[in-house]
């Protein structure tokens, strides 16, 4: 077992309203009983209080010793100590990680349709790729943008680098037999920067209403239970309660986009799973649960 504290420093864009989070530490301590673990930004420093074998004890230690805090993790699960604040400033998240688990987190995934001028290359849902241009003449008429991943954007949140962190992940699928549910998808890795844009690329699918838009991606940590759009993790449906299916690379969840017509009679969510070999991209599987 480790303890991983992630520390996030966030704040408030008075003009716009939103509020932005960027993970400032990640550490992993061996944990014993004693142990005083500094985060020196915030001037917080945690004790480990008590190690059972089901959970351990911390205590956070603040400045104002008024506002120390006690708490308790339970194996494979996180809590998050959040201090009093109103526009901005630390908050911690504490992970009792199973290491013998190879699904311990999940990086989140909130999307936003894209309003005016953007980078074309950020990470998004539909719309119009960058991609390499040695890929022009790849495409037939049949294959849907799906996502486009910038691996950059995760290296914060993906702690065990099961992806690499620089270059591009895409997500295509071959629509030929849509609307049936038995899609092939295509996920390719570049390891380098893209050069080409291809405008309205699912104009000429076979289900192009709604998937001509951009639909820009932030990412965060997440427990690996955690419901939605997501990479990695645990399946929100009951896919697999048996085991048997791969890890879970991608969870979409038509929720998450609305106004979007592709899979939006869909109760329940769409996977791509990684194949046997989470770094052969060539045997992911798509799947789609309704319930």
């Amino acid at each position: 077992m480790k303890l991983r504290i992630i520390e996030e420093v966030w704040g408030i864009n008075r003009p716009t309203g939103k509020r932005s989070v960027r993970t400032i530490s990640n550490k992993a301590f061996e944990p014993s009983v004693g142990s005083v673990l500094k985060f020196t930004s915030s001037g917080r420093y945690f004790t480990i209080d008590d190690i059972c074998k089901d959970n351990i004890t911390v205590t956070v230690h603040c400045k104002n010793t008024e506002y120390n805090k006690i708490l308790k993790i339970n194996k494979g699960e996180s809590t998050v100590y959040n201090p009093r604040s109103i526009d901005g400033g630390y908050k911690y998240r504490l992970v009792y990680e199973d290491e013998n688990s190879t699904n311990k987190y999940a990086i989140a995934i909130s999307v936003e349709k894209a309003k005016g001028e953007h980078d074309l290359g950020e990470s998004k849902f539909f719309g119009s790729p960058t991609v390499p241009n040695v890929w022009k003449d790849r495409f037939h008429d049949d294959i849907v943008f799906l996502a486009q991943i910038r691996l950059a954007d995760i290296a914060e949140f993906d702690y065990d680098n099961r992806l690499p962190h620089t270059g591009y992940l895409y997500f295509f699928l071959d629509a030929e037999m849509y609307p049936s549910d038995q899609l092939y998808v295509w996920v390719e890795y570049y390891p380098d920067e893209p050069d080409m844009v291809i405008v309205d690329f699912n104009a000429m699918s076979p289900i192009s209403d709604g998937l001509n838009d951009d639909w820009l991606i932030n990412f965060y940590y997440a427990d690996a239970d955690k419901s939605g759009t997501k990479l990695f993790g645990i399946p929100s449906g009951a896919i697999n309660e048996n085991g048997d299916e791969p890890n879970l690379l991608l969870q979409y969840d038509p929720l998450d986009f609305d106004g979007v017509p592709f899979l939006n009679n869909l109760d329940g969510y769409a996977y791509v799973f990684f194949g046997e070999d989470e770094t052969d991209f060539e045997s992911v599987s798509y799947k789609v649960e309704r319930s």
